[in-house]
């Protein structure tokens, strides 16, 4: 039922895709966004890692219905993403990653280890680290990474999506606050 929706050439067919999978299966709805009236949905009841539930309704009240991978998509021991970012007709593979450290080499780590198993990142920063210290890991983990297109952060009661390249360059002193 996903494969169809990854590989379906056109905004029309990809969309019908979408639409069918998120209705016609019984998936569980863990929340429903008061603000946008997107959902978190997954297989099962239960969401192993609370980190990553909250992490999902920040990111449906951001405007993105959000489908926990189901086990059935990956092989035996293959690595798995978390998520199915998925906004109108684009639906995107993202790992989610919490980070409660200070450090900024615990961020690049953190973003490494997740561009193994999604191109797309979602951190959310649960510490009072620093700016300069937060773009510092941000650059790390990017930096010299063929993997990661793009980090979806939030930071400071902030939500930023930021492609690779803006991390990399000046702008992104600017546009973190």
């Amino acid at each position: 039922m996903l494969k169809p929706c990854l590989e379906a050439i056109g905004k029309k067919a990809r969309q019908a895709g979408i639409d069918k999978l998120l209705t016609a299966i019984q998936w569980h709805r863990h929340y429903i966004s008061r603000v946008t009236g997107k959902k978190v949905l997954a297989e099962t009841d239960n969401i192993e890692h609370q980190h990553e539930m909250k992490t999902a309704r920040s990111l449906a009240d951001k405007g993105y219905d959000i489908l926990f991978a189901p086990r059935a998509f990956f092989k035996r021991n293959e690595k798995r993403f978390d998520i199915f970012l998925i906004k109108g007709h684009v639906i995107l593979k993202a790992d989610l990653k919490c980070i409660t450290s200070k450090n900024p080499d615990t961020i690049a780590k953190r973003i490494l280890e997740g561009s193994g198993q999604a191109s797309r990142i979602v951190v959310e920063i649960a510490s009072d680290i620093g700016k300069k210290q937060l773009i510092d890991g941000l650059r790390s983990g990017v930096q010299n990474n063929k993997l990661v297109k793009e980090v979806f952060l939030f930071y400071n009661r902030q939500f930023y999506q930021l492609p690779k390249d803006l991390i990399v360059s000046k702008r992104i002193f600017e546009l973190i606050k």
